[in-house]
């Protein structure tokens, strides 16, 4: 695509010297491309299909015939445009982790003797720990645990220290997954398409500053990403670092991969997809009337809404045998709380607290960028494809993309938030 800073509109209005220049310097599948059309292209695109998408173009540009943008087009220059959107992050990305004393320019540490000691032991100015910690929050947990049982208590004392005083100090990074059906690159005669996934990670970054939003195919590459957006904003100087995920073992592994060593963090298990668990497992796992197994399940939430997982484990291994219809599920769900033991917040001080209890930024922002737009029926992507889509998208959503459209730059830097998210 050649660029120039005309409307469609006005292309006739471009001296015919200069127009054939442009013209004569096209490669195949290349065409003079204006920057309305290139912002509408971004607007429209990620919201709808292509063949939707080009037939609102030619209506806007007013198009027919041999004039008429066309789908396989518009599709091509889609994926060009995401691809170097992802380029020049990586290229930015790796400029600023060469700079990093001891790290590499994937992220990972080198020399961890390097890392600053602002990094290694933060210490924000409003931090305090141990019985100050009891003292600040002493008041709301009376406050939630009068006249509830001791078993549905806030007690746990870890749970409370690990509690954030103050989240303008914290760094709230949520991570998702989200897989799209994959085309086959290349179908024999009655070939069918495989049943493998593209996957694409999405991170979102919440702090004081503001917000922003990663995304790419590989998680190791969106992790590089994440690394150079932290240290390039200088969110790991004395701040707490907190992470939500949905359980998922290879997010963890990634966390631990980049960050055990470089500075401290906490991982949470948000509390959607712990529910959500516990409801699949033990609506397989129980028996009786709709009533006895609502019961149930509102008698073990109390439990680990306060972060009790061990009064929740002897809750469920006390049940009554005439409620247990699948011993095996049982022990599945019991396996599964001493599993996430180390990963379960309490939840009930964070919401007394106003403070955050999921990863739902995450999954809405995976949402926006990638699932209403590509997780459809009888839809199938390439990896270059879905992660262009996803590039283009994401850019919209950082508040990047005239700045992209007209001088190719990238901020990456936090957008200041619509909303308050910090309790979300």
């Amino acid at each position: 695509m050649i660029r120039n800073t005309c409307v469609e509109a006005e292309i006739g209005r471009i001296p015919c010297v200069v127009y054939g220049r442009l013209a004569s310097a096209l490669k195949p599948k290349e065409y003079i491309h204006s920057i309305s059309a290139e912002e509408l292209e971004h607007l429209v695109v990620p919201g709808t299909t292509y063949r939707k998408s080009t037939a609102i173009l030619n209506r806007a540009f007013h198009r027919a015939g041999d004039r008429a943008f066309r789908t396989s087009t518009l599709e091509d220059h889609i994926v060009s445009d995401g691809q170097k959107i992802n380029a020049v992050m990586h290229a930015k990305a790796q400029a600023i982790l060469r700079e990093v004393p001891g790290i590499s320019e994937t992220g990972m540490i080198e020399d961890a003797a390097g890392i600053p000691e602002c990094i290694k032991s933060p210490a924000p100015g409003s931090d305090i720990t141990g019985t100050d910690k009891d003292n600040a929050f002493a008041d709301v947990v009376s406050k939630y645990n009068e006249g509830k049982e001791d078993c549905d208590q806030i007690k746990n004392r870890k749970l409370i220290a690990d509690t954030e005083l103050n989240p303008a100090d914290c760094v709230y990074v949520s991570i998702d997954e989200v897989g799209v059906h994959h085309q086959k690159d290349a179908r024999g005669d009655g070939g069918k398409k495989n049943g493998k996934n593209v996957e694409n990670t999405v991170i979102h970054i919440q702090c004081r500053e503001g917000e922003y939003t990663l995304t790419d195919i590989c998680m190791d590459k969106a992790f590089t990403l994440l690394m150079a957006f932290l240290f390039a904003n200088r969110l790991l100087e004395d701040r707490h670092l907190y992470f939500f995920s949905d359980g998922a073992q290879n997010i963890k592994s990634k966390i631990e991969t980049y960050f055990k060593e470089l500075c401290p963090y906490s991982l949470m298990l948000d509390w959607y997809h712990l529910e959500k668990r516990m409801t699949e497992l033990l609506s397989m796992a129980l028996q009786g009337s709709k009533d006895i197994r609502h019961d149930i399940r509102h008698t073990l939430d109390q439990k680990l809404w306060a972060g009790n997982i061990d009064d929740a484990i002897k809750y469920l291994n006390g049940l009554d045998k005439k409620y247990v219809r699948n011993q095996n599920k049982l022990d599945d769900a019991i396996k599964y709380l001493g599993r996430k033991r180390l990963y379960v917040a309490c939840y009930a001080l964070r919401r007394e607290l106003g403070y955050r209890n999921s990863s739902n930024p995450a999954e809405k922002a995976n949402d926006i960028i990638v699932a209403s737009r590509q997780k459809h029926n009888g839809m199938s992507w390439s990896y270059a494809g879905s992660g262009a889509l996803a590039s283009i998208t994401a850019l919209s959503r950082n508040g990047e993309t005239m700045s992209w459209i007209t001088d190719r730059k990238i901020a990456f830097v936090p957008r200041p938030s619509s909303k308050d998210n910090m309790a979300a």
